[in-house]
């Protein structure tokens, strides 16, 4: 009995067995690639959008999001994955600098693994958009004051109220817009003493510099019913 090593030139090794002239070729098992990356390089300005993109090669797989070892969860925060023409996209908007470093498409599927990682980079913005809460509670029929505000600066001009829009969220989409008061560099928005409860939600601003567009993070607010 002998045993031979032969390595192609793809780096195969193929083995033989030789017993009483019968040969038995017993190949590698076959890789097979899940999913690649569109880019496997992407950037943001703070406050704006970024999206990855992972391209799904083979049909029945499932996909999971990872970045610097977290995974990642749609609806968390600024965090979105959906399908999209074959790809997987995991989203960050508004993106933040802690969303800097390695993102990882994980695939599983065909009795096999794979993945591939993406590196994300960010810079810091020149619009800084800070909530003055997070979170707020007011009561419907209650005459005691309930607004939202947000401070704004900016290094490249004074945004006006005319520059700052309040949008309700739905769904984690722009929905409802408003306007803005503005008093030095914080801006409002005012919800007067008959509220209903059908204005809870979570509000952002948007604000328009010089023909860009920042958003913030948002604010939730809660109205309970009157008694």
């Amino acid at each position: 009995t002998s045993n031979t090593s032969i390595r192609r030139a793809e780096e195969a090794v193929v083995s033989t067995q030789s017993t009483g002239g019968t040969f038995e070729v017993a190949l590698p098992d076959e890789e097979i690639d899940l999913v690649e990356a569109v880019e496997d390089k992407v950037a943001f300005v703070e406050g704006g959008k970024v999206v990855l993109r992972c391209k799904k090669l083979e049909k029945k797989i499932k996909i999971q999001w990872t970045c610097n070892g977290n995974e990642m969860v749609h609806g968390e925060g600024n965090v979105k994955i959906r399908t999209k023409n074959g790809n997987s996209e995991l989203e960050f908007k508004p993106a933040k600098l802690s969303d800097k470093g390695t993102c990882t498409c994980s695939a599983e599927g065909q009795g096999t693994t794979d993945s591939v990682d993406i590196q994300v980079g960010g810079v810091e913005n020149e619009v800084t958009i800070t909530p003055k809460v997070t979170e707020l509670t007011c009561k419907q029929g209650d005459a005691s004051r309930c607004v939202i505000e947000f401070d704004v600066t900016s290094t490249i001009g004074d945004p006006g109220a005319n520059d700052v829009k309040f949008w309700k969220l739905k769904d984690g989409e722009l929905d409802e817009k408003s306007s803005s008061s503005k008093e030095g560099n914080t801006f409002s928005r005012v919800f007067g003493q008959w509220k209903k409860p059908s204005r809870s939600g979570q509000y952002v601003v948007v604000v328009t510099v010089k023909g860009k567009t920042y958003q913030s993070e948002p604010v939730t607010l809660t109205v309970l019913p009157k008694d």
